[in-house]
């Protein structure tokens, strides 16, 4: 997805260079609630990141730093990801925005890239989003994309809902 462009935004590859800017959200403990990560922790962000570049290096597949055009400012990390859920082989999109990022439309503008991204890229019949029971900004972002939820799971040993769409499947034109 490196180089993919929408109307406001630009998607690279990550790098241990975005640790400076990553630490907004390391630092927001809302940001991190649902995750395994220590609000504050150098340690947690230098991971979060490592996590997608060896990810990246083994199938291809991870968060991509997102950056707005206008700004040049980072809005946060996001991109298509393979997840074993309940046995099988996943793609979901992923999006993690920085807190100053929040409420501006950005997660579903990048999540409905990702989206037509794996369409256009056959990449697989749908894609998913494990989202947290109480994250509802996030469920809310999964819906504008054309999912639906299908069912609970334990993602990595935490309770989490599937979000599912068939790619094919065109948006309509009032979720977005």
């Amino acid at each position: 997805m490196h180089g993919l462009t929408t109307e406001r935004l630009v998607f690279r590859h990550t790098s241990m260079d975005d640790l400076a800017w990553w630490m907004e959200y390391i630092n927001n403990p809302e940001a991190v609630r649902f995750m395994s990560l220590a609000a504050g922790s150098a340690a947690s962000c230098r991971e979060f990141i490592q996590r997608s570049l060896d990810r990246r290096a083994a199938d291809g597949s991870g968060l991509n730093a997102v950056v707005e055009q206008a700004s040049g400012n980072p809005v946060g990390m996001i991109g298509l990801l393979t997840q074993v859920v309940d046995g099988v082989d996943e793609l979901e999109i992923g999006y993690h925005l920085v807190p100053s990022a929040w409420g501006k439309g950005f997660a579903t503008e990048a999540a409905v890239a990702c989206r037509e991204f794996a369409d256009e890229h056959r990449c697989a019949p749908s894609v998913i989003s494990l989202i947290e029971h109480r994250n509802f900004p996030s469920q809310a972002v999964a819906k504008r994309n054309g999912m639906s939820y299908e069912k609970d799971t334990v993602h990595r040993g935490t309770p989490a809902m599937v979000w599912r769409v068939a790619i094919d499947q065109p948006l309509r034109a009032a979720s977005r």
